[in-house]
C-alpha cells in the first residue's frame, strides 16, 4: 500500500501524528496521468503541494480506474484523485476540494460560424462527434439526441474529426482537458471554439475513505485554501493551460 505519512515534530503542530494514508490514482490526463516513466498531472501536482506543506512523505500509486475506485471503496485511510463529485457519490465518501471544474462543453471548429446557446441547438445541428461510448454519449442519448457520430476511440479522435470538418460541434472532455489534447496532437490552442453550451457540470475533488477523521479532511481542506490563497494553486493550473 501507499504510504502517507504526516510528523507532527515535522510540521510544529499539536496534533498526534497521523497513521498511513493509501493515495491512488488513474489514467485521466491532464489531472493524473504517467508521462516518460513519471507520474504527473494537475491534480498529482496539487496533492503533492499540498502534502509538502503539511510535512507530508508521499507516495502515489497509479491503477486501472476500476481498481483504484475498489481500493478507495475496499480499504480504509485510503484517497483517490480525481473524482467527480456527483450526487450519487455525495454520501459513499469525504471530500476534500475542489481542485477544479470539470464541466464538459461543446466545442466546435475554428471559423465555423454556427451559433449555438442551449441543448435544444445543439441537437438541431447536422452532427455531433463524440466518443465510441462513456458518460458524455450516453448522456446525449438518454437525452434524445438523434444526430451523434459516437464512433471515435479517444478525445484526441474526436476533436481531430471536428477539424477535419466530419462534424459541426464535438463534445468529450473538460475544457483542461481539450486543451491538454490539442497540445499532443500538436495544434494550435485556437484551433477549436468552446461553445457556452454545456452537457455534463462536475467539480473534481479528492475523495476519502469515510473512515478518516474529520479533523484530519479539515487539515487537508484547509492546506488546499492556503495554496489557492497564495497564489501556488493558480501558478500549478497555469501550466495546464497555456
Amino acid at each position: 500500500m501507499i504510504a502517507f505519512a504526516v510528523s507532527c515534530a515535522l510540521a510544529g503542530s499539536c496534533w498526534a501524528a497521523d497513521r498511513r494514508l493509501s493515495i491512488v490514482t488513474e489514467e485521466w490526463a491532464p489531472y493524473n496521468y504517467s508521462e516518460d516513466g513519471a507520474l504527473t498531472g494537475f491534480s498529482v501536482e496539487v496533492v503533492r503541494a499540498i502534502a509538502q506543506a503539511l510535512n507530508a512523505d508521499i507516495d502515489i500509486q497509479l491503477m486501472p480506474s476500476m481498481r483504484a475506485k475498489a481500493s478507495l471503496e475496499g480499504n480504509q485511510r485510503t484517497m483517490l484523485i480525481t473524482m467527480l463529485r456527483t450526487p450519487e457519490r455525495e454520501t459513499k465518501y469525504k471530500w476534500i476540494g475542489p481542485l477544479g471544474d470539470s464541466s464538459i462543453y461543446f466545442y466546435k471548429r475554428k471559423g465555423n460560424p454556427l451559433e449555438v446557446s442551449t441543448l435544444e441547438d445543439t441537437k438541431k445541428v447536422r452532427s455531433i462527434c463524440s466518443r465510441r461510448g462513456g458518460l458524455t454519449t450516453s448522456r446525449m442519448q438518454a437525452a434524445g439526441f438523434t444526430n451523434l457520430e459516437a464512433g471515435a476511440s479517444d478525445g484526441k479522435a474526436v476533436y481531430r474529426m471536428l477539424i477535419f470538418g466530419r462534424c459541426d460541434l464535438a463534445v468529450s472532455d473538460s475544457p483542461l482537458g481539450v486543451i491538454h489534447l490539442l497540445k499532443q496532437m500538436n495544434y494550435s490552442l485556437d484551433a477549436v471554439v468552446q461553445t457556452p453550451v454545456k452537457l455534463i457540470t462536475s467539480p473534481i475533488y479528492i475523495a476519502c475513505s469515510k473512515d478518516i477523521s474529520d479533523a484530519e479532511i479539515a487539515r487537508w481542506q484547509a492546506a488546499l485554501d492556503k495554496l489557492k490563497s497564495s497564489g501556488a494553486f493558480q501558478a500549478i493550473l497555469k501550466k495546464y493551460t497555456e
